[in-house]
């Protein structure tokens, strides 16, 4: 077997083998005898067909399966001694010959198409600098952030009439051209808060209406983002853009909250019986969870900072063709639509995921597995706690042991602990300097928008990577 690398750039290259008979024909025919013995056919004893009929009855599917899995491990084999490092998978090349035309006593030749990753030169360290944005939790903010929770612990009542902070359940229909229900179209179910829409026509559409009161709107008007379009009418995320602008909103229920007072029973409510007594330190304790909590959103901003001025800086460039077919050919159910519309945000995650590995391997962090064990522990004590059991260590070291092994989910245990470690490499060794700034300012900083009138939904996921 003959196994030889053309380069056609930095980042292409592709790999020629070339599979003869004596590389194949042993295995081929070994299995070729495992299926006679297996063999049931009329007018034979069982393990006495013919091999000349066998082979004529199988050999052709049997040497192709055989002759991939040379190449596949012949492949590997040698990506690795020649230490080759690929971005994603090898892939047959364009006129590569098919598995299904081979004939028994010939020889071969293969191509695969790989995309290599390209070299990444970057220290760091103080030179660069960014600023790290602290958001300042004042009275001001404190005030916004009580009035939220005096919302979220009210009282929630049935009105017959839409207000203008309710909470409205409707129907959903798509319509035809003719304003009649499209039938096969789409149908769903949703809640809307009223306050936080972001389109004043929104509201008013809304506002007054009553029950089995119908509207004729565009659905794009009461979301936020092609994510909750998604979950308001039930369909993929990947759908959205095929979506009508025509639906009927049908109101089935109105709910008028009204707000708790802050006193004892929602302190009580909020940090559990008797743990908070007085008006000042129940602002106190919102003080420290938000500052707790705000400290994610402004790492989440350094990230996102640091991200686009590495990028800026190393403009680093990627295989993007040879992505493209490996994306089409490694998924499926996308179609190259699909794949083409997410590719841009797909090249600047990978473009990151090789810099921040670089970064990684440099520093010497990595995220063993006694750290993984660690935090898995962690996490399963904290949800029997929440049901108000309690587990032997033993018992807890073993169902985290089994969690790890055996859960795909398990990676994504890694993955935070990882993202951990980088964050605390990076304020170590980046020239930051730290800029206190209002919460309205910081959510202009993130997302290029004023803030909205609570802070709730902005807290939930403040900061877009």
């Amino acid at each position: 077997m003959e196994i030889k690398k053309e380069k056609i750039d930095d980042l292409n290259a592709v790999i020629h083998i070339t599979v003869a008979p004596e590389d194949y024909q042993t295995p081929v025919n070994k299995v070729l005898q495992d299926y006679r013995k297996k063999a049931n056919l009329p007018g034979f004893r069982k393990g006495m067909v013919p091999i000349g009929m066998v082979k004529k009855m199988y050999g052709e599917a049997i040497m192709a399966e055989e002759i991939n899995k040379i190449l596949s491990n012949k492949l590997y084999e040698y990506i690795s001694q020649e230490k080759l490092d690929i971005l994603g998978n090898p892939i047959p090349s364009k006129d590569e010959i098919q598995l299904d035309n081979l004939k028994d006593g010939e020889s071969f030749n293969f191509k695969y198409d790989l995309g290599l990753s390209p070299e990444i030169n970057f220290e760091l360290d103080d030179k660069t600098k960014l600023e790290y944005f602290k958001i300042k939790v004042d009275n001001d903010l404190l005030d916004k952030y009580t009035k939220d929770l005096a919302r979220r612990y009210g009282s929630i009542k049935e009105v017959t009439k839409v207000g203008p902070l309710d909470m409205v359940n409707v129907s959903i229909d798509e319509l035809d051209a003719s304003g009649e229900k499209f039938e096969g179209g789409i149908h769903s179910h949703s809640s809307i808060s009223i306050e936080y829409l972001e389109k004043e026509n929104a509201k008013k559409a809304l506002v007054g209406k009553g029950i089995d009161d119908q509207i004729v709107v565009d659905p794009r008007d009461y979301s936020k983002n092609d994510a909750d379009l998604a979950a308001m009418l039930h369909v993929d995320k990947s759908e959205v853009d095929k979506v009508g602008k025509s639906f009927r909103f049908t109101i089935k229920k109105i709910h008028e909250l009204t707000p708790s007072e802050v006193n004892q029973e929602m302190f009580d409510k909020i940090f559990g019986p008797g743990e908070v007594t007085t008006l000042e330190e129940f602002r106190k304790r919102l003080g420290e969870d938000l500052e707790k909590t705000l400290e994610n959103d402004s790492d989440k901003l350094l990230i996102r900072d640091l991200q686009k001025k590495v990028k800026e800086k190393l403009k680093v460039a990627l295989p993007e063709e040879f992505l493209k077919r490996w994306l089409i050919l490694s998924n499926k159910e996308a179609t190259p639509e699909q794949i083409e519309k997410d590719f841009a945000n797909f090249v600047e995650g990978m473009k990151w995921q090789l810099i921040e590995n670089k970064i990684a391997k440099d520093h010497k962090v990595e995220v063993t597995h006694a750290d993984a064990l660690e935090r898995t522990k962690i996490l399963f004590k904290q949800q029997m706690s929440s049901y108000g059991s309690e587990i032997e260590d033993e018992e807890l070291t073993k169902a985290a042991q089994n969690y790890l092994a055996k859960n795909e989910d398990s990676r994504q245990i890694y993955e935070q602990i990882l993202d951990e470690k980088m964050l605390v490499l990076y304020k170590e060794k980046l020239g930051l300097k730290t800029k206190e700034v209002s919460f309205d300012d910081f959510v202009k900083l993130a997302t290029g928008k004023a803030p909205k009138k609570g802070i709730l939904e902005s807290l939930s996921n403040l900061v877009k990577m």
